[in-house]
């Protein structure tokens, strides 16, 4: 048993306890006791100890929407809005992403999202060109030692390449492939999802097939909704009703369900949500950074939607940091009302550790620090000029830290970043690796021109 103790321990359970002196007992890969470190050192007096004096131990943040290959993507398209960017960028450079270039983007997206405290991630991969792309993302996070939900995601619509779409039959053959083989792998921290990608991009058939084999297999099911006012306007004109409508009348809404932005949705859908319990994952710094607008996130959660939180894929971010997501959640309502909203620091929290559980369905396991929990946890240095002074810790965790604040991290019981090192993987050698596979890509797809450089003169 391990006794991590002395912290400014913020337990995010049910009382939403906070110990100034506390402590974490970890046996095996769960937590065997939380509470003041005095308590527990009485209680475990044979325990070995591992000091967290001045820093904050949280639950290990929950990224609920992400797309780990686009880490391979980051500074391409820069400045371009949401369609242009995926047409003349990321679709073209997915046409070179197979399984060992997934298996690449996933480690450094992971190294990246480790480093900064996140240690559950919900991914979207919807490039299937080479089928074993998922295969190669599932090997990654299982090295890495990362806690995540893989996305089995599909698209059909006629704008995209050929060799991008799937049948319903493809879909259930494979989807029922890399669920069989890696749903509840890696001693429980690899899970699988299904996706349509959104509702331009996956048909109706398409659409209930995802849903349906969501059902059979019991697990979750995710999809982009609602994100931009033109795809808004696009299922209007082409069903006669909003997004949200358009899935209720599809019977597909539900708790089982993860909608990625939900920006351009209505009071009436917002009633859909509650009704249903159907979940959402909002992405603040990749709506303003793609200029998509502004998600109604304090009437959804005026409502009790739950709402997670996701920093979107590092092509349109750029960088996979919860902290910034939690701090942009906040700040983007404000300067939209030009007033203080139900969305304040604790509440950004809540949605990055707790409500994100929930909204993957994993609240009995994981996203607050309770006993019989899984040993996921982040320390935060407390000791660093931006965390100065020490007034209000639980609201410079949101306002004033970076992922950077983050000294080690804990998944599954077993320490993944130690003193900001990575322990599973050699940091400098991924990067490497993760340039010399982006150059090939680039040079191969020929996207080098679509490198945004303003009117700066370049001179090699």
């Amino acid at each position: 048993m391990l006794l991590i103790e002395n912290a400014f321990l913020v337990t995010m359970n049910p009382r939403r306890e906070v110990f100034t002196d506390g402590a974490v007992a970890v046996e095996g890969n769960a937590i065997a006791g939380v509470g003041r470190t005095e308590d527990l050192r009485t209680k475990y007096p044979q325990a070995a100890r591992a000091s967290a004096k001045r820093c904050a131990v949280i639950p290990g943040l929950v990224s609920a929407h992400a797309h780990l290959f686009q880490s391979l993507c980051r500074g391409i398209g820069t400045d371009l809005p949401l369609a242009d960017w995926l047409e003349k960028c990321i679709w073209p450079l997915a046409e070179e992403l197979g399984r060992e270039e997934s298996a690449v983007g996933a480690l450094l997206a992971s190294a990246e999202m480790l480093r900064t405290g996140t240690t559950t991630f919900v991914d979207s991969h919807y490039v299937h060109k080479d089928k074993g792309c998922l295969d190669g993302i599932a090997e990654a996070v299982e090295r890495i030692g990362i806690r995540g939900e893989l996305c089995r995601t599909c698209v059909d619509g006629e704008r995209l390449a050929a060799h991008f779409r799937e049948t319903p039959e493809q879909v259930r053959r494979e989807s029922a492939r890399v669920i069989e083989k890696y749903h509840g792998s890696a001693g429980g921290r690899v899970t699988v999802r299904v996706e349509p990608l959104n509702e331009q991009l996956a048909s109706s058939e398409l659409i209930k097939t995802v849903y349906e084999i969501s059902q059979e297999y019991g697990v979750g099911m995710s999809m982009h909704l609602a994100e931009t006012s033109l795809r808004a306007a696009w299922t209007r004109q082409r069903y006669g009703c909003s997004p949200l409508e358009y899935l209720q009348e599809l019977g597909v809404l539900g708790p089982h369900l993860l909608l990625a932005h939900c920006v351009w949705i209505t009071a009436k859908d917002i009633e859909w949500l509650r009704a249903t319990d159907t979940r959402v994952a909002h992405n603040a710094v990749s709506n303003q950074y793609l200029a998509d607008g502004v998600a109604p996130v304090p009437e959804m959660l005026a409502k009790g939607v739950c709402v997670a939180l996701g920093p979107d894929g590092a092509a349109s971010n750029n960088n996979l940091d919860m902290f910034g997501a939690m701090k942009a959640a906040v700040l983007m309502q404000r300067a939209n009302r030009l007033e203080m909203t139900r969305v304040d620091a604790h509440k950004a929290l809540e949605m990055a550790t707790i409500d994100g559980a929930r909204a993957i369905g994993k609240e009995a396991e994981i996203g607050s620090l309770e006993r019989g929990k899984k040993a996921d946890l982040v320390l935060v240095d407390l000791d660093r000029a931006e965390m100065a002074p020490d007034l209000g810790t639980v609201s410079n965790l949101v306002y004033s830290a970076s992922g950077y604040a983050v000294r080690s991290v804990m998944v599954d019981g077993k320490w993944v970043v130690e003193n900001g090192k990575l322990t599973t993987v050699d940091e400098s050698k991924l990067i490497a690796e993760s340039n010399a596979t982006v150059a090939r890509m680039v040079k191969d797809a020929r996207v080098d021109e679509r490198m945004y450089r303003g009117n700066w003169q370049y001179i090699s």
